[in-house]
């Protein structure tokens, strides 16, 4: 008898710890525009140059605005 209570508080508190971590993973970082660019969840200041499919892009101001954007990035730009 004491091993099948056991067994039933071991499921119990198993079941409690799952929940509780799959809600801890779907919690979102605010996300802030005026200071980062995103790509695939993560966060690049301005000026920064990353390959994205077959352009070069560059993290810009975007014009009129203080956001920043993937702009395509132009060799003798700098």
């Amino acid at each position: 008898m004491k091993g099948l209570l056991f067994g039933i508080v071991s499921v119990l508190v198993v079941t409690s710890v799952n929940a509780e971590t799959a809600t801890e993973v779907t919690e979102k970082k605010p996300v802030d525009h005026t200071k980062f660019c995103y790509y695939a969840d993560v966060e690049y200041s301005a000026g920064a140059i990353m390959k994205q499919a077959d352009s070069v892009m560059q993290c810009v101001k975007k014009e009129g605005s203080k956001d920043l954007v993937w702009k395509k990035h132009e060799r003798n730009q700098l």
